[in-house]
């Protein structure tokens, strides 16, 4: 039984995690918008285009993980 509640631990704490990239990753679309919307593309532009894609490969890892656990899951 420890180990079902371990894995469920586990997907708990990564759901979390997923849910704090996807909003880091909203705010930083809707800077990303208003940066483009005041036609000030520079650096900051740049570097956040540059977080964009950071933000949404960490979140299809986490998703490979939540996926991975919920399998194991269903194995025990």
């Amino acid at each position: 039984m420890a180990k079902i509640d371990e894995t469920k631990e586990r997907i708990s704490y990564l759901k979390n995690f997923l849910t704090i990239t996807l909003g880091a990753l909203i705010i930083t679309i809707g800077g990303l918008i208003n940066l483009h919307l005041a036609d000030k593309i520079g650096l900051v532009f740049w570097v956040g285009i540059l977080v964009v894609a950071v933000l949404l490969y960490a979140a299809w890892r986490i998703m490979i993980q939540i996926e991975k656990h919920l399998k194991k899951l269903g194995e025990l």
